[in-house]
């Protein structure tokens, strides 16, 4: 089927539209938490640590790691809603006259086989964007929170993203049905949010799905601490001697995890409530955001050519202690130094 609202929306750009963004082109933007500074609070890491880093994620910046390093002050965003007027959803995008933004996993197509019939809605919220679309952390922390936002009795829309092998579990679990996934609709008015930032706002949310899993009746878990294994899922971060930290961890009593080879149930029972999770920096860590205890800590290994915080923020939001190592390479990836991590673990008990 010919994508249409891509061709009408490149041929407004031929004719001389200005380019805009989709929340540019609102009818109304209304603000539904204030933005808010707040103080920081500085990583923990070992002596020499910062000299072994090569480079930053692609997704980061210089300016953003050394501040959360530093634990300087955070003005957060505020979160907004905005009415876009005569929208279309076609697959992944959203598309309003010149503005077009991807919202879910998938090419963009002049002509798409797997667009059907466009149907009409009167009204909807986009609960959607690209990151959670694309990126399991991303989907946990931020998509699941941004569907708690429309008003009771509204109608959340969505578009697919890719098929996380945990997201029913944890949709279940934390009493969140995915939303309509119309797939391709004229949405006559279409309430888009901008919820970036992580304020109380979030905050609030962030608790409310701790609570929630928590009121599944688990138990906490006997062990102290819990070791995440990267597993195979995202993009390789090889860690050459996981075994023997995995070994190491095992004699201070932490329970030691493959998310790749268990369901969320399974999951979350032997987490819940660990005081410490270690793990590589990645996606496959935001599987402690809603089981690690509410006074617990992050101690995340780093590879040295992949530098990124984004975890930090999560924990500075709630108020976790947090630090991190970073490994040296070795080979085709990287070895993290086992005595660095039992000092930093000394450090964050």
């Amino acid at each position: 089927m010919l994508n249409l609202a891509l061709i009408g929306r490149n041929l407004r750009r031929l004719a001389g539209g200005r380019p805009a963004g989709l929340r540019d082109l609102a009818a109304e933007t209304w603000e539904i938490w204030p933005s808010e500074e707040v103080p920081g609070r500085p990583a923990l890491f070992p002596e020499g640590a910062l000299e072994r880093i090569r480079g930053l994620s692609p997704w980061r910046n210089p300016e953003t790691e050394q501040a959360l390093i530093r634990g300087d002050p955070v003005r957060h965003a505020a979160t907004r809603a905005h009415l876009v007027r005569d929208a279309v959803l076609a697959g992944a995008y959203v598309y309003c006259g010149v503005a077009k933004e991807r919202v879910g996993h998938g090419a963009l197509r002049y002509l798409d086989p797997a667009l059907g019939s466009r149907i009409r809605l009167d009204e909807a919220h986009l609960v959607s964007t690209w990151t959670g679309a694309d990126f399991f952390g991303n989907f946990l922390c931020d998509s699941l929170t941004l569907e708690m936002i429309p008003p009771p009795g509204s109608l959340a829309i969505g578009a697919p993203g890719k098929p996380y092998r945990h997201e029913d579990g944890y949709r279940q679990i934390l009493g969140l049905p995915r939303p309509r996934m119309p797939g391709h609709a004229r949405i006559g008015r279409l309430v888009v949010y901008s919820d970036h930032g992580q304020n109380g706002y979030k905050r609030r949310r962030y608790d409310e799905l701790r609570s929630r899993l928590r009121r599944t009746g688990a138990a906490p878990a006997a062990a102290p601490g819990i070791f995440l294994r990267r597993g195979t899922d995202g993009e390789p971060r090889h860690l050459v001697n996981e075994a023997d930290l995995a070994e190491r961890l095992a004699l201070r009593g932490f329970d030691i995890l493959d998310p790749s080879r268990l369901e969320p149930a399974e999951i979350v029972r032997r987490s819940l409530d660990a005081r410490v999770v270690v793990s590589v920096e990645g996606s496959h860590l935001s599987h402690a955001v809603y089981t690690l205890a509410g006074s617990g800590a992050w101690l995340v290994i780093q590879p040295p050519d992949r530098f990124a915080l984004p975890y930090k923020e999560f924990a500075d939001c709630l108020g976790m202690a947090f630090g991190f190592v970073v490994a040296e390479p070795a080979g085709a990836g990287f070895r993290v130094n086992l005595d660095e991590i039992e000092g930093m673990l000394d450090r964050l008990s």
